[in-house]
């Protein structure tokens, strides 16, 4: 006897069958996915030996921050054939000829490696291959787009101590930064022609470094998930809330993680403290010195309140840290699960949602697609497009506007002349004022052997002022790890909690006034906040804001918070938070084809589009309404960009 009245079914073999045709439906569908074609922009084999418009820090560099051609190419073929013994000559270390590539710092500093430069190429086993999403080839340097990316990193580098509410109400500064970029034909708002429609409107300074998305250009710049905290759910008079037990209250900034708080405040970085802003430092970068641990702190902690604050933020964060705080926001909040009221247990009468549906599956599911969409993006930035970071486009300007026949290659020199001329006078003056500053000069000290290195003049030094002391991490631009994650990890919390009231229109921030007359309590505020320092405070005037357009602007903040540190340009947040949205979306139409009974989930995609994913028992589909309400194929979605 078994010792129990039944057994399940299927058990044993059949179970074991059913498994494994789960395991081939899922493979089949990776398959239908099929391998995409990625395009790269051409430009490394656009300027001969040089590769200036690529990736290759670590490497050895001469005077002029040139890499050294043969290195380069033994690095990229390590790249692709995953041959990591072809590393071992070429980076940047013990093994540099004796005399070569000589090191302008004191020398206590070790040598960095290169981040995970093998991941594109591993396999995953849910959800779409790392070699079947891609993005659209990066925008080359001497084009609009490009000039405008780099003029609006110059922009965020010279207002990273402005607090936000400054920047959106205007000061001299971010008027100038606002005007100077409005100067740029890429900034008028005409995206005809445009195939990433990355091309955006600007105002006044109150739409300055904004995402693409109608909830990030709504309110305040910070979404209110990197600010407030909870009271924790209402359970009744006879059984008071731990929150309201202690005392504590939204505007505190503690996030409920079970019985404990996250604590909204931050570690953040010394206001004018800035890197690499002199040859000698930057050169060194380049050939590998490891500044890491350099970091200048503020005494204490506080609410997010500047572009440098954010910047430190996405400096240590565990990448999915984030949308982890914003679920159990909204899981101590009782948001609502269910966007179409597609999941059984949100439709059932007798179950409640925990393994399956609920804040157990929502929790773990927001970190376990931050590692696939890793995969993800490492192949797309290693394997193919190795496109340059702004440190780097940044040096090039310089050496150019001082002296143009340090260029060594015609069509380098003819991209470079059309870069310079297209960048606003007023800004490469304010930069180059900036980085003559006397403390400027003094973070990483030198033992004075520049003999070789080009001459700079302080009224042309247009090197990007850094966030970090390492300037860029040691991995390629395009796309960005941040952005991927956020795409993936918002989309999981956009799938799974209601984003829409019975009419369809978009639930307001907060879900309920918990405040106001009826309100349960459940976020307990009906206001939008701000950071100020240690506190947070009622952002003034009225905001609409909703939960769909604060999880969008989440998105948003932590990917532009990499380019407000210097090391990201705006289409590598735009082309990766949508990759990172059509993974989350690939692992989703996998996973409801595991459950025997129907079940849906719905999300607005970061173009409005309304996706649809089915599943029931070996069978499932993605269905699309795009955003100007016409169906299109799921394929079609999935390689949008890209291919």
């Amino acid at each position: 006897m078994s010792g129990v009245i039944g057994t399940p079914n299927p058990d044993r073999a059949p179970r074991a069958d059913a498994a494994y045709e789960h395991r081939r439906h899922a493979g089949s569908r990776a398959g239908e996915r099929g391998a995409v074609r990625t395009n790269a922009n051409d430009e490394e084999v656009a300027y001969g030996d040089t590769f200036a418009a690529n990736y290759h820090k670590s490497l050895p560099h001469d005077a002029d921050g040139f890499v050294d051609p043969d290195a380069y190419r033994d690095f990229v073929e390590a790249l692709l054939s995953q041959d990591h013994r072809r590393f071992e000559g070429v980076l940047a270390g013990d093994n540099f000829p004796e005399g070569t590539h000589p090191r302008r710092t004191t020398g206590t500093e070790g040598r960095r490696k290169l981040t995970s430069p093998f991941t594109g190429h591993a396999f995953d086993l849910q959800g779409a291959d790392a070699g079947a999403l891609s993005v659209d080839a990066a925008p080359r340097l001497g084009s609009d787009e490009f000039a405008a990316e780099l003029a609006e990193v110059y922009g965020m580098a010279l207002l990273r101590d402005e607090s936000f509410e400054d920047l959106q109400a205007g000061t001299p500064a971010s008027t100038m930064v606002t005007d100077a970029l409005r100067s740029m034909s890429w900034f008028d708002g005409n995206t005809a022609g445009i195939p990433s429609g990355a091309g955006r409107m600007l105002g006044g300074p109150d739409t300055l470094f904004r995402g693409s998305t109608p909830g990030s250009q709504a309110g305040p710049w910070l979404s209110q998930f990197m600010l407030v905290g909870n009271r924790g759910p209402d359970t009744g008079p006879s059984k008071p809330s731990v929150c309201k037990r202690t005392a504590i209250e939204v505007d505190d900034g503690y996030v409920f993680y079970g019985s404990a708080f996250i604590d909204q405040r931050s570690a953040v970085a010394e206001a004018g403290v800035d890197w690499l802003q002199t040859w000698a430092s930057w050169l060194d970068a380049q050939n590998g010195a490891d500044f890491n641990g350099k970091d200048q702190f503020q005494p204490e902690r506080r609410f997010l309140t500047t572009p440098r604050d954010v910047a430190t933020y996405v400096h240590f964060d565990a990448l999915y840290q984030a949308y982890q705080v914003a679920c159990n926001l909204m899981l101590a909040g009782g948001a609502p699960f269910g966007f179409d009221r597609g999941m059984p247990e949100t439709l059932s009468r007798t179950r409640s949602a925990f393994a399956s549906f609920g804040g157990a599956h929502v929790l773990s599911l927001v970190a376990e697609v931050a590692t696939r969409a890793l995969k993800l993006v490492w192949r797309q930035k290693w394997l193919h497009h190795r496109r340059l970071r702004p440190e780097v486009a940044a040096a090039l300007l310089t050496l150019y506007a001082n002296d143009p026949a340090r260029i060594p290659n015609d069509a380098l020199r003819s991209a470079l002349a059309e870069l310079h001329s297209k960048m606003p006078a007023d800004l490469l003056s304010a930069i180059a004022a900036k980085n003559a500053e006397p403390d400027a000069q003094d973070r990483i000290t030198s033992n004075g052997n520049t003999a070789d290195l080009p001459v700079i003049d302080d009224a042309k030094n247009y090197l990007l002022p850094m966030a970090f002391p390492e300037g860029s991490p040691t991995h390629p631009s395009y796309g960005a790890g941040h952005a991927t994650v956020a795409g993936a990890c918002v989309t999981v919390l956009k799938a799974f909690f209601e984003m829409y009231d019975e009419r369809g229109d978009e639930l307001p921030w907060p879900l309920d006034a918990g405040d106001g007359p009826g309100g349960s309590g459940a976020y307990g505020f009906n206001h939008a906040y701000v950071g100020n320092g240690s506190t947070i405070r009622r952002a003034p005037g009225s905001h609409d804001l909703t939960l769909q357009g604060e999880l969008d602007k989440l998105a948003a903040n932590i990917s532009i918070a990499r380019n407000m540190a210097g090391v990201h340009y705006y289409t590598d947040y735009f082309a990766s938070v949508r990759q990172g949205e059509r993974l989350t979306a690939s692992i989703l139409e996998e996973q409801l084809a595991c459950f025997n009974e129907p079940v849906s989930m719905s999300f607005t995609s970061f173009d409005g589009d309304r996706i649809r994913v089915r599943g029931h028992g070996l069978s499932s589909e993605v269905s699309v309404i795009d955003r100007h309400g016409h169906p299109i194929g799921a394929d079609a979605w999935y390689q949008r960009y890209g291919g």
